[in-house]
């Protein structure tokens, strides 16, 4: 962030402020945070952390999947009208649920045990 790169919240902060987007990218954009966020806590707490060869796993893992949640973004906000936007918002979600399932199968391959809550959907909620 301080050599100027964008925040990684700084994406998913525009999606939640959008008028352009339904509820199932609020929820999708809440997992996100917060098995993005559980994953953080368990890595700060362990002693010793995640190894660097797990950092740059992370790194090749998640980081195509946050790429293609923006690029979705950036094709909703190109989209001219409604019409058009449609199919972008059905990318944005397929690639939101990607990202989450992504951190979600990277946290517990690390052995943290994460939660998706789908924010009160329970055919969504992991067991």
């Amino acid at each position: 962030m301080l050599d100027g790169e964008e925040h990684w919240n700084a994406v998913l902060a525009e999606i939640l402020l959008s008028r352009k987007i339904g509820t199932v990218h609020v929820k999708l954009v809440g997992d996100l945070i917060s098995v993005t966020a559980q994953l953080d806590l368990a890595a700060r707490s362990r002693r010793p952390a995640f190894r660097l060869d797990g950092i740059v796993d992370y790194d090749e893992r998640i980081g195509p999947l946050e790429e293609a949640y923006r690029a979705a973004w950036q094709a909703v906000e190109a989209a001219p009208d409604r019409e058009r936007r449609a199919p972008e918002l059905d990318r944005l979600a397929t690639a939101l649920t990607a990202a989450v399932e992504g951190v979600a199968d990277f946290a517990r391959q690390q052995g943290v045990e994460v939660r998706l809550h789908r924010f009160g959907d329970p055919k969504l909620q992991s067991p």
